[in-house]
């Protein structure tokens, strides 16, 4: 998988294309910051664009609608692989201690981390 490497900026105008599926500018804008200028959002999908991360098509008149090429959970795993390296080390446990003692985790979750963890030590 190649690395996608997405900006504080960039993840939240991904964000709301995976919601929507597809956008303008404006509506983009209006979901991310409507303070922000019209040019900062389009500026940025085009970037998104020239990354392979975004693609469009016409809308009415000059008006491009904007989709996301890349999945939620393909940015997530590139994201996620990052963390683990610059932030834990390369240690999942140190991730996964952090993740249990920093978060509030309902018994379902924690049973469904549990199912999980089995799960991974059974296909060893």
């Amino acid at each position: 998988m190649t690395e996608l490497r997405l900006t504080q900026r960039e993840l939240d105008i991904m964000s709301v294309l995976w919601e929507l599926g597809e956008a303008t500018v404006t509506e983009v804008r209006d979901q991310v910051d409507p303070a922000l200028a019209y040019t900062s959002i389009s500026s940025m999908i085009r970037t998104l664009e020239l990354k392979g991360y975004v693609s469009h098509r016409r809308g009415e008149g000059k008006t491009h609608v904007y989709f996301p090429v890349v999945d939620a959970e393909t940015a997530g795993e590139s994201a996620l692989s990052r963390l683990l390296e610059k932030v834990y080390g390369g240690s999942p446990i140190k991730l996964l201690a952090h993740l249990v003692d920093q978060t509030r985790l309902s018994e379902k979750e924690l049973t469904r981390m549990r199912e999980l963890l089995k799960r991974a030590t059974k296909r060893r």
